[in-house]
């Protein structure tokens, strides 16, 4: 079992390199926004100062400033005030430094870094995130009244491969205000999912290539013209099902019903411990609604019985149990997704929940402790928060893993990593500038990173 100095050395290796090509991403791929005359910090150094800040768990900008003087960030190594940040950050757009993501994601993929275990192939999850903001956004926030004052919420689409255990983080697109009468939120919400889903795919595309070509989708996001036309573009889905497409749920639910009662679960989990009990999913599937009323190539609809079991004071099962069917349609041949891939699919996709909503929440504090409410700060600092998660979750679950006694091994905890981090950034102190700078082995450009023309909009 390792020692603590050699998780400290390993995670100290592992920081210090990746911080190495973040700086180097930062001079090629992303365009300083500042106006040349009267520019006092490094652009680099200022990148730099606030990717340490992500990954050590700074929860302010204030704290970041701190850092970045421990660090000898900033012109004469004198740190980078908080002010100067902010300032940086207000003239940052939404897309600002998605390239960098971009170029992170390539990076751990020839590196070998994305393995798709069992499944034969990537697929991704796209899901929607929003914030409520006493802010307009730089105009990208949707504006609404409510009892309490206006408000803006700002929303962003975000993809997370969740083949990979590490559950990466692809990219985003910010989803700007919906021109509608509707006042009900959550129908504004799945309107502007569902009208910038293509855009953002096409997106993905245009990055990634043939890496992205299979999707998962929850029901509120896709709409029986995006199914067709992505299916028609040769994508692969998998699409959540619910009472928001009454005639199709109707149907698949009376075919899987009959199913359920004739013939035994096709794959199911093991009973796995679950929250305050455990739990078992079992799965049926049907290929029989191809081409009914128009679905072209629904090549497999798909029924999940998730059982959880109670557990009581003492640690022993109380004997209640509920069940809980979740539907869902594919285009997938089933000589390309099998029962058990299916179950591991479904499963899976709520790790664009469980790892990158979740860790945006509660570690980065996206909601809470926003760094910088400027313009559409937020949307560029939802890019750089995706390049740390990308960084510290392979960190967590590859390198630094806690061994329990039994042998398991688990990702290390999010605080515990963090605070990791921080101490060994410190202990590299002033002289990580200079690793930094004996690393940019090609000096910086002021070209704006090239952009491919998007994809024409799926129907």
């Amino acid at each position: 079992m390792e020692n603590l100095q050699q998780i400290d050395a390993r995670v100290e290796t592992y920081v210090l390199k990746r911080l190495q090509r973040m700086s180097r991403l930062a001079a090629e791929w992303s365009s300083d926004p500042r106006d040349p005359q009267g520019i006092r910090h490094s652009y680099v150094d200022v990148v730099t100062a606030l990717l340490a800040g992500l990954i050590s768990g700074r929860r302010s900008l204030r704290d970041v400033e701190k850092l970045s003087t421990r660090l000898g960030l900033g012109r004469r190594g004198g740190g980078i005030s908080d002010g100067a940040l902010t300032h940086v950050l207000g003239l940052c757009d939404a897309g600002h430094f998605d390239a960098m993501v971009v170029r992170t994601i390539k990076d751990m993929n020839r590196r070998g870094e994305l393995p798709h275990p069992g499944l034969g192939q990537h697929w991704t999850s796209i899901d929607g995130k929003y914030s409520c903001l006493d802010h307009h956004c730089g105009g990208l926030g949707q504006k609404f009244v409510s009892d309490d004052g206006v408000y803006w919420r700002a929303g962003v689409l975000r993809a997370v491969m969740i083949s990979v255990p590490s559950r990466p983080a692809l990219g985003q697109r910010a989803m700007g205000p919906v021109e509608t009468t509707e006042t009900d939120p959550e129908k504004v919400k799945h309107t502007g999912e569902i009208t910038n889903l293509p855009h953002l795919v096409a997106k993905l595309r245009d990055d990634y290539g043939d890496m992205v070509s299979n999707f998962v989708l929850d029901a509120g996001l896709w709409s029986k013209d995006v199914f067709l036309s992505m299916d028609a573009q040769g994508f692969g889905l998998v699409c959540g099902l619910k009472k928001n497409k009454p005639d199709l749920f109707a149907e698949v639910e009376r075919f899987l019903r009959i199913e359920r009662q004739r013939r035994p679960a096709q794959a199911e989990t093991n009973w796995e411990s679950y929250r305050n009990g455990w739990i078992r999913r079992r799965i049926w599937r049907t290929t029989a609604l191809d081409g009914w009323n128009g679905w072209t190539h629904l090549r497999q609809a798909v029924v999940v019985e998730q059982t959880t079991r109670e557990r009581g004071h003492d640690g022993k099962p109380t004997g209640k149990e509920t069940t809980e069917l979740r539907y869902f349609i594919s285009n997938a041949t089933t000589g390309m997704v099998n029962p058990r891939q299916m179950l591991a699919l479904v499963r899976q996709h709520w790790g664009i929940e469980n790892d990158c909503n979740w860790t945006f929440d509660l570690q980065f504090a996206e909601d809470d402790g926003a760094w910088c409410t400027k313009n559409k700060a937020i949307f560029a600092l939802g890019a750089l928060r995706m390049v740390a998660y990308n960084l510290l979750q392979h960190l967590r679950k590859a390198h630094v893993q806690v061994v329990a006694k039994s042998g398991k091994a688990s990702p290390r905890p999010w605080r515990d990593l963090c605070e990791t981090v921080h101490a060994r950034l410190l202990a590299l102190g002033t002289g990580l500038r200079a690793l930094l700078r004996g690393a940019m082995v090609r000096p910086p450009t002021s070209r704006a990173p090239p952009t491919a023309p998007l994809r024409p909009a799926i129907a």
